[in-house]
């Protein structure tokens, strides 16, 4: 994780690695989230860095599911079980429950539209698709649209954040998950 910076030295004998991480993921979701195009652009004041939320919400997602499962599994895999596991209410939202099949993924499909079609997307080939899209909304939901299929970014990150409180009482359920945090994050 390399040295802290200068404003977490207050901080380091007060926090283990496990809540620091998680500090840190929330720092640079915010900064993300909240970044917005400079006077002059053509979209000035409006959030420029909605692939790049996206991206950095299903990094974390998949490296916290890599600790929940101490490891092990493949990173679909390990992705799919945070969602499922702490982001609870995005597999029981309507608008997820709601999406259409999409080539081998089923209707409904949330976790596998997110991982396949959204982080791969985004992650691999700068979001190619011609049937999904993105937006920001003040709407709770989750996906907005179905045609294309439209991810709601603010959505993901508010239902992120309420999975990271999730996997906080997960971690404080299993104690090896906080004791080997750092071997799971790594491995």
């Amino acid at each position: 994780m390399g040295q802290p910076h200068l404003r977490d030295q207050n901080l380091i004998g007060t926090e283990d690695l496990l809540d620091r991480t998680l500090r840190w993921m929330k720092e640079n979701l915010d900064g993300a989230n909240s970044a917005v195009h400079p006077k002059g652009h053509v979209s000035a004041g409006k959030p420029c860095t909605n692939s790049g939320t996206g991206i950095i919400v299903c990094c974390y997602i998949n490296a916290l599911g890599k600790v929940l499962k101490k490891g092990k599994g493949y990173d679909n895999e390990r992705f799919k079980f945070f969602v499922t596991e702490c982001m609870t209410d995005f597999m029981n939202a309507a608008s997820t429950k709601a999406l259409p099949p999409h080539g081998s993924l089923g209707a409904g499909a949330g976790e596998a539209w997110l991982y396949h079609v959204y982080r791969c997307g985004f992650v691999h080939e700068f979001y190619s698709t011609k049937n999904s899209a993105w937006t920001r909304s003040n709407s709770t939901r989750y996906w907005l649209k179905y045609n294309p299929v439209t991810l709601n970014i603010n959505g993901l990150v508010k239902g992120f954040y309420k999975g990271v409180e999730e996997f906080k009482k997960k971690a404080a359920a299993d104690p090896d998950l906080r004791t080997t945090f750092k071997t799971y994050i790594t491995s």
